[in-house]
């Protein structure tokens, strides 16, 4: 997967990173340095791949919906 976009909360908290596989959008989430789970994002725009990893940073999107769309099961 190629990183394309960093995302992170202004308390240094949360990560998101935005990664493009086989034409295929993937946002991995972070918390406190570990890996809460990822997310692919198939016939999506950019720029709604874009504001889920906002969503994350910003504390809008929760650990329950991460692990409800997760693509590995954490």
């Amino acid at each position: 997967m190629k990183i394309i976009k960093k995302f992170q909360s202004r308390d240094n908290t949360k990560n998101a990173l935005i990664g493009l596989s086989d034409e295929i959008f993937i946002v991995e989430f972070y918390e406190f340095g570990k890996r809460v789970g990822e997310i692919e994002y198939t016939d999506k725009s950019y720029h709604y791949v874009e504001d889920a990893a906002e969503n994350w940073v910003t504390g809008v999107m929760t650990k329950e919906t991460i692990k409800h769309y997760n693509k590995k099961a954490a």
